[in-house]
């Protein structure tokens, strides 16, 4: 087969099912989202928007709201209790029961020394913030019906709520109601419920309720100003900007309304404006971050816009990477799932007689199958999972526990063992088994929740036993990762590992003498993926900011081509909106750096040379689509004399270096096997998502 041809396994068996967006929260270029399985994403939005941490769901209860102070995270939900949450172990940290059973609703002031929560039983439940810890204030007057929604005023002297056809405003310092407003009906036995409100600095309160109305009062004199029937459905959200002079809603019905506040005739008038049809299904929350509107509801997508001028992004529910591992020396792969982990076969293609040509569908001689389903014990939540490069090693881990598997394949006969791990291991966020040098025992690095490195061996034969710790005490201080360990590789002779934390800590190990090799300098903006190349003991790193960097390990210093690299960094890369999710090498093409992020994968030559920076990124095109479960498809990377003509088409000149295609929707993950010229693409098809979600609101169409 021709050096410029590759074969693509095009896989499409990840079934990922899509989690509805329940509640978010923005504070200081983080948002903490909700999803229906009760687990919690923190999203750094402050360079390209991408999961930073993610806080594992729990089958008790639900989360019904999420609030921000300073840095703290707050939630509440249909278990009746305020929870914290440790935002380095990734748990909750502490829980404060409220008054009287479920919450559905939680805010905190703007001086942010006290928090509220409304309850199922009609009761608003205060709590004072402390430096380390919440206590309990006051609760105010009981009321009839459950509390839906609540929002402080910026003074901090009075809390609006709402619930089944009335609106209260209540006293902080007294606890009682000063004022109570009633909603009309759209039917005599049926109740208005207020899902949403808001609260303005010169007491304009806002709601929206079940009717699909959209209402302005005077909360004063307790008079309605102005009602607006924006949606067709129930309004779940409102979000009131900063400087209170812009209002979004949503609900049911999936429009996004903007309302604009005017100044006429001396009175100020809020007047509905320009509209947003970007979600299918409803929209459950809405929050502001800076000029950008973030949304999210049923779809399970997260959708980021703004006007003028238009622009729109949108993020699909992928699992946080690493959700794909792959075994190289059995063709297989590992995907991860909330509660379960599947094991993969991949397909083979059948020996071809004719010239192999780019874009060309191969036969298969082996259909890709399923070889082993592990369900984790009671349902738990995985956090980590990883399989050894020759995959006789299944390992995960939970919020508890980690699970270590002996696979035995041979002779068409399959056998899982179990191994127990060492004393000293409880649970890690990471995990990674260490490229084995010799006949030496599979070694698995741990990330644990305190931020430090275990080594263990595993055999399956004799007790496993931890080898080695990596913290700040066997190191001399050098080890100090600050933040959770979210990224992990290793050399292809199993010398070196290198982490990556949060705070933009990147450090190289030698695992094989238990030292501290080197640090990386610190950058600005933190890392999204790393890789060694396996043909050299050469590290790639991106960061959120799309820089990329190459580092010579042994040598400890940045290469060259890094140097000339970062200076030549095309404008069209570096407006990408999202970050890189894995970096990958082709043996057979050790100067090519392959990395992809949510749907476009990039290559990067180093043997060619940079273009100008405006110059626009060469597209190689890998085919037409393809069926489910598609055989390996030969792609050719576009030659000098292609990319010229594609830059004529173009109208411009193309980069000679970066090249890019845009061919997968969802791409879950893109690597390659140690044979060369094969690759591995993980596709979650936006079909295959939306087959899982429910029915839409209803709307007549004309002539339909």
């Amino acid at each position: 087969m021709d050096k410029n041809l590759f074969r693509i396994h095009s896989t499409r068996f990840y079934d990922v099912e899509p989690k509805a967006i329940h509640s978010m929260a923005f504070e200081s270029n983080r948002l903490a989202l909700s999803r229906s399985d009760n687990s919690i994403e923190i999203w750094n939005m402050t360079h390209s928007p991408h999961i930073e941490k993610l806080i594992p769901g729990s089958t008790e209860g639900s989360i019904e709201a999420l609030v921000w102070s300073k840095g703290r995270l707050f939630s509440t939900g249909l278990h009746g209790f305020v929870v914290e949450y440790d935002l380095i172990a990734l748990s909750p940290k502490a829980s404060y029961a409220v008054t009287s059973g479920s919450a559905w609703c939680l805010a905190v002031n703007k001086a942010h020394t006290h928090l509220a929560a409304g309850t199922e039983e009609g009761y608003v439940c205060l709590f004072e913030i402390y430096e380390e810890s919440l206590m309990f204030f006051k609760t105010m007057d009981k009321q009839e019906g459950r509390i839906l929604s609540l929002s402080w005023h910026s003074s901090g002297d009075f809390i609006v709520t709402g619930s089944s056809n009335a609106i209260r405003v209540w006293n902080v310092q007294t606890g009682h109601a000063v004022n109570r407003l009633s909603l009309g009906r759209v039917d005599h036995f049926k109740e208005t419920l207020v899902w949403c409100i808001a609260i303005t600095d010169d007491f304009v309160i806002i709601t929206g309720d079940s009717r699909g109305m959209t209402s302005f009062w005077n909360g004063k004199l307790g008079t309605l100003i102005d009602e607006v029937n924006a949606h067709k459905a129930d309004v779940l959200c409102l979000c009131l900007s900063e400087d209170q002079k812009t209002l979004y809603s949503a609900g049911v019905d999936p429009v996004i309304v903007l309302f604009a506040r005017v100044s006429a005739g001396g009175r100020d008038q809020w007047i509905r404006s320009v509209q947003r049809a970007i979600h299918t299904h409803d929209v459950r929350s809405l929050a502001l971050a800076g000029p950008k509107l973030l949304s999210g509801g049923v779809d399970a997508y997260l959708c980021i816009s703004s006007y003028p001028p238009k622009a729109l992004s949108r993020y699909p529910p992928l699992p946080q990477a690493p959700c794909v591992q792959m075994a190289q020396g059995k063709r297989q792969l590992l995907l991860r799932y909330p509660t379960s982990l599947d094991v993969w076969q991949l397909g083979a293609a059948a020996p071809s007689v004719h010239h192999l040509s780019a874009n060309t569908f191969l036969k298969l001689s082996q259909e890709p199958a399923r070889l082993l389903q592990l369900k984790a014990k009671d349902d738990e939540w995985i956090v980590c999972a990883t399989v050894s490069p020759a995959g006789d090693y299944v390992a995960y881990a939970t919020e508890s526990n980690v699970y270590i598997y002996h696979f035995i394949q041979s002779a068409g006969t399959l056998q899982l063992k179990k191994l127990l791990p060492p004393e000293e291991v409880s649970t890690c966020h990471r995990m990674m088994f260490i490229h084995q040098c010799g006949s030496g025992p599979a070694r698995l690095l741990l990330a644990t929740p305190k931020s430090t490195l275990q080594l263990i061996d595993v055999s399956s034969t004799e007790p496993m036993k931890l080898v080695h710790t990596f913290n700040r005490e066997t190191t001399n201080g050098k080890f100090a990762m600050e933040d959770c360990i979210h990224l992990m590789d290793c050399s292809s002779d199993g010398r070196f590992a290198a982490v990556a934390d949060h705070k933009s800590n990147v450090v190289v190990l030698d695992v094989q003498s238990f030292q501290m090799y080197v640090t990386l300098p610190r950058y600005q903006s933190h890392p999204t993926a790393l890789a060694f190349n396996p043909s050299c003991d050469l590290m790639v790193v991106a960061y959120a900011d799309h820089k990329i960097v190459e580092y010579d390990v042994p040598n400890r210093q940045y290469t060259s081509f890094s140097k000339k690299l970062s200076e030549h960094l095309p404008v069209q890369w570096l407006n990408r909106s999202c970050a890189v999710r894995h970096i990958t090498f082709d043996v057979r093409h050790p100067d090519v750096i392959i990395l992809h992020d949510d749907s476009v994968i990039y290559t990067i030559d180093k043997n060619k040379e940079f273009s100008e920076p405006d110059a626009k990124i060469t597209k190689f095109d890998t085919g037409t689509e393809d069926s489910l479960d598609a055989p390996p498809v030969p792609f050719k990377a576009p030659s000098a004399a292609q990319q010229q003509k594609m830059s004529t088409a173009g109208g411009g000149s193309s980069s000679s270096c970066f090249g890019m295609s845009k061919k997968y929707k969802h791409l879950a993950y893109f690597g390659a096997l140690d044979v060369g010229g094969e690759l591995v693409a993980v596709e979650v098809s936006p079909l295959a998502l939306e087959k899982h979600l429910p029915p839409a609101l209803y709307k007549k169409r004309f002539g339909v």
